[in-house]
């Protein structure tokens, strides 16, 4: 059972975050992962995915350019179906609390709906860090811009890469209850 986990990172950020998705879904046995960048990403391997994970950085409250691009290559998929039925998921990161990360998801929904995947929402436990770092959405990390050019790269704090992980393992374990 293949899950594709693909990112759109500019800065790394989105990319550490999708790490910890890809980890999650690790988990589950019989789960292939495959881990890439969008720009690596050929859209007719997707063919062969239960799940699909992707996620982006915003810009705006939206997805940012590499995702923009990679998205109406899809095109020829939706023409065929080749998407209907198969388990999707979405991440996203902003550098700000009111960056749009919600708005993020929701934006890396909808071509989702139209190829008419199956979408597993982000729901846990609700307890305090669900409640302060959780999305329904999707898995989220605000990660703040670094101070300056030479400052390690900031990273997702623990909580959102337990909240990241449990969400892919998530998705993974939905596509093979469907595939099984």
């Amino acid at each position: 059972m293949k899950i594709f986990v693909l990112h759109a990172s500019l800065f790394g950020h989105t990319e550490a975050l999708g790490n910890a998705v890809a980890e999650g879904a690790k988990e589950v046995d019989g789960a292939d992962v495959i881990y890439k960048s969008v720009d690596e990403a050929d859209p007719e391997e997707l063919k062969e995915a239960a799940g699909i994970i992707w996620g982006s950085s915003g810009i705006f409250g939206e997805p940012n350019a590499k995702m923009a691009s990679f998205l109406p290559k899809l095109g020829e998929l939706w023409f065929t179906g080749a998407l209907q039925g198969k388990v999707g998921g979405v991440f996203a990161t902003t550098s700000t609390q009111h960056g749009g990360v919600e708005n993020i998801c929701r934006a890396l929904q909808t071509p989702m709906q139209h190829h008419g995947m199956v979408i597993v929402s982000n729901a846990g436990p609700i307890n305090e860090d669900r409640a302060k770092f959780g999305n329904p959405y999707g898995a989220t990390a605000v990660i703040p811009v670094e101070a300056s050019r030479d400052a390690p790269m900031n990273k997702p704090n623990d909580t959102e890469v337990q909240i990241a992980r449990e969400y892919g393992k998530l998705v993974a374990e939905t596509a093979k209850k469907l595939y099984q």
